[in-house]
């Protein structure tokens, strides 16, 4: 029988920030100029603590965007915007020195959501929404971010493929690995080894054809992942499929009207 893949879906969409929306429009990651944070010319990159100059990077945002680049003619809302935006990239450009990103998109505060500020960093694949870094505001203008997550994402993935080729054979699987928490800071060391033993806090899609995973493996496979989850530290959600859809099936095309003969599906996490 034909479903379609709600399920994954919304695991998606419960751990992933949409990442549409620039002052009163939608942008989305691939419409932006790609502006980084590089500071190769400081005096282009002025204070904006007053509030009332524009720097290079906030016109080339708002005329990406088709805005005015001159302050006075902004709204108000606008003007704020483009000034959060700025601020955040200082934060960034503070908090980990060397790093540049990419802006992606912005969110204005509203009545049901948090202000918040997208970038990629540079060199990481755009397309890819776990590349995403999200810089959030607090109420007192206080910023947080979840770049971490994005450093770690290739190494969990790597240690999670090692021990799944292991157990299915290279090739049998598809696997994406999203990390939702990590206790490793900027200048740690981050590879497979530090990775594990709970460093880093993870969710997974595991796919699997049914001509190499039966229903019964799949079990037997949660039982002895069961008893290393301490080390990896990452909950998956196990899906059996029929061969032709497994071969279709990408991480990209999780999101369109793709549809697949779900044969059998399991949650497995840690038993406590």
């Amino acid at each position: 029988m034909k479903k379609q893949l709600n399920f994954l879906r919304a695991f998606i969409a419960a751990i992933s920030i949409m990442t549409s929306l620039c002052f009163c429009s939608c942008i989305s990651l691939s419409d932006l100029t790609k502006l980084n944070s590089s500071k190769t010319d400081s005096s282009e990159e002025l204070p904006t603590a007053d509030r009332s100059v524009l720097t290079d990077r906030q016109k080339e945002i708002l005329a990406a965007n088709s805005l005015p680049t001159d302050i006075d003619e902004l709204s108000y809302k606008q003007k704020a915007g483009i000034m959060d935006i700025e601020d955040a990239f200082l934060y960034l450009d503070e908090k980990y020195p060397g790093v540049e990103f990419e802006y992606g998109a912005h969110m204005s505060a509203g009545l049901m959501n948090t202000e918040y500020t997208t970038f990629v960093p540079a060199g990481y694949d755009r397309a890819d929404d776990r590349n995403v870094v999200t810089v959030s505001y607090d109420r007192d203008g206080n910023c947080s971010d979840d770049y971490m997550l994005v450093v770690v994402r290739e190494a969990m993935e790597n240690v999670i493929i090692d021990y799944l080729e292991n157990y299915f054979g290279k090739d049998n699987f598809k696997v994406y690995v999203h990390p939702m928490g990590t206790d490793l800071e900027f200048g740690d060391e981050i590879s497979e080894e530090t990775v594990i033993g709970g460093n880093v806090r993870s969710v997974a899609e595991l796919l699997l054809p049914d001509d190499i995973c039966s229903e019964e493996k799949l079990n037997e496979f949660a039982e002895a992942y069961r008893s290393v989850f301490d080390v990896y530290q990452c909950r998956f959600t196990a899906t059996i499929t029929k061969r032709e859809d497994f071969d279709n099936f990408t991480y990209e095309n999780m999101y369109d009207d793709t549809e697949i003969t779900i044969i059998y599906n399991l949650e497995i996490r840690n038993n406590k």
